[in-house]
């Protein structure tokens, strides 16, 4: 006996629609995998060349003043491995919606070098920050990143620049 096309349809969107949650949870744990491997082995073990494997190449950073690409990030990367040889970063929080991925991670570390624009102090930060990434197809396109500027420089006893 032959069903309705229109039951076969409404079935089959029925398994979809029970069926998406759990596909989505599965995207959205790799996409938490990504984000992570992002800060814990690209910047805090500055496995740079990952960069290429796990970052799109329409990448965008969103940072506060301007936007940035995917080679000016790899060199702030390089810039900030430089600064702090031993930069640790351990992620606190890591949650996931969609293609989106905000994680709330620390970094800690000892400024020995100098890079993107800090001279070496010889002192040591801990810092809390948040990134959310937006990751499609396995691939990180965008990310916004946030944290206490004032408390690095703070930290490393740099003279804090006039606001105007």
């Amino acid at each position: 006996m032959r069903q309705p096309i229109s039951r076969i349809l409404a079935a089959a969107l029925a398994l979809a629609a029970l069926a998406g949650p759990a596909f989505a949870g599965v995207v959205e744990e790799k996409n938490k995998a990504i984000a992570r491997k992002v800060l814990e082995e690209v910047l805090g073990q500055g496995k740079i060349e990952e960069n290429e494997s796990i970052y799109s190449p329409g990448f965008v950073v969103h940072n506060e003043t301007r936007d940035a690409g995917r080679e000016e990030d790899r060199a702030a990367t390089r810039g900030w491995r430089q600064a702090f040889p031993d930069l640790k970063i351990t992620v606190d929080k890591i949650i996931a919606e969609g293609d989106l991925v905000a994680v709330r991670f620390f970094a800690e570390g000892t400024n020995t070098g100098t890079g993107n624009g800090i001279p070496a102090t010889g002192k040591s930060i801990h810092l809390s920050a948040v990134s959310i990434f937006r990751i499609v197809d396995g691939k990180v396109t965008d990310e916004w990143t946030a944290f206490d500027s004032l408390r690095l420089i703070q930290q490393l006893g740099l003279p804090v620049p006039d606001p105007r």
